[in-house]
């Protein structure tokens, strides 16, 4: 040892790293809804432990990996909710026409992605971040109050995350105050163990909080496309004629956003949410019958 400070052995890299050759050049974006795909990378992380023997418990290092798993699914969920509305509905383009973006992003983007760049800054693992976004991208102003108590237990979740990604699983005094530092305190410097029953309650929180919010925005949109107001239109809504025929593409493209085919109850059908958004806003702009 020719140095004191060289205490343990450094060997050269066996190359340099290339990250071009790290991703998938092949992957094309799917067609399913946004919640499909949430529920697609999420029952592909459920299988890698849900299929252990009834005795057998998931190693605490992979069990974290999966935990930081279901929380990117949310994050992107999120991401492809807001760039599928941006394509598709006029009140979302309103709201995010005043937004920058980088030139670096308009250079190298494809037209159609332009609205990911939108997103580079945002991030959804936070009880504010969500409905901010929402707020922000789609011009939402609350979540339905069943949401919003999801959020606040996602948020624990999250609180973990920031241990796996941060500290290799162990629990800060931040993330234990969040969590509530007097039950917590004990644990302070522990690594998360998270067993079997732990992810799958993890699991049916985000798939709960992720429809949950997935039908607080399909109804606000909705609403919103039959009886808002554009600032350059006096006229309600996107122009829905309230004939199945003519709204048929129309309706189609916002059902095609929210619908899951793939869920254990699936979406019912676009007619049968046609119907019933008809019925709701059909009179909506005609005079009352015997008023003014």
């Amino acid at each position: 040892m020719d140095n004191y400070a060289s205490i343990v052995a450094v060997r050269a890299p066996r190359a340099k790293l290339d990250t071009t050759t790290f991703f998938d050049i092949a992957h094309t974006e799917a067609f399913a809804s946004p919640v499909d795909q949430f529920l697609d990378n999420c029952l592909m992380l459920n299988k890698h432990w849900a299929s252990l023997s009834p005795e057998a418990e998931v190693a605490p290092e992979l069990s974290r990996l999966f935990l930081l798993g279901y929380v990117s699914a949310v994050e992107g969920y999120m991401r492809s909710l807001i760039r599928r509305l941006v394509h598709c509905d006029t009140f979302t383009q309103n709201c995010c026409e005043p937004l920058q973006l980088s030139y670096r992003a308009v250079l190298h983007h494809e037209p159609d992605a332009l609205p990911d760049a939108l997103l580079e800054e945002t991030n959804f693992s936070t009880t504010k971040s969500i409905p901010q976004a929402l707020s922000k991208f789609v011009g939402m102003p609350t979540l339905s109050a069943g949401t919003t108590a999801l959020l606040a237990e996602f948020d624990m979740i999250c609180q973990l995350r920031h241990c796996c990604t941060h500290r290799f699983g162990k629990l800060g005094v931040k993330n234990a105050a969040e969590l509530g530092l007097s039950s917590h305190s004990k644990f302070l410097e522990k690594p998360i163990l998270l067993k079997k029953s732990a992810m799958a309650d993890i699991a049916d929180l985000t798939f709960t909080l992720v429809k949950s919010i997935n039908n607080d925005v399909f109804g606000y949109v909705m609403k919103r496309s039959a009886t808002g107001k554009l600032a350059s239109s006096d006229a309600h809504g996107v122009g829905w004629t309230w004939h199945k025929a003519k709204d048929k593409a129309r309706f189609q493209s916002y059902y095609n956003i929210f619908c899951s085919r793939k869920d254990a109850t699936p979406s019912p059908s676009a007619d049968v949410v046609y119907e019933l958004f008809r019925k709701s806003h059909r009179m909506v702009g005609k005079p009352k019958k015997g008023g003014k």
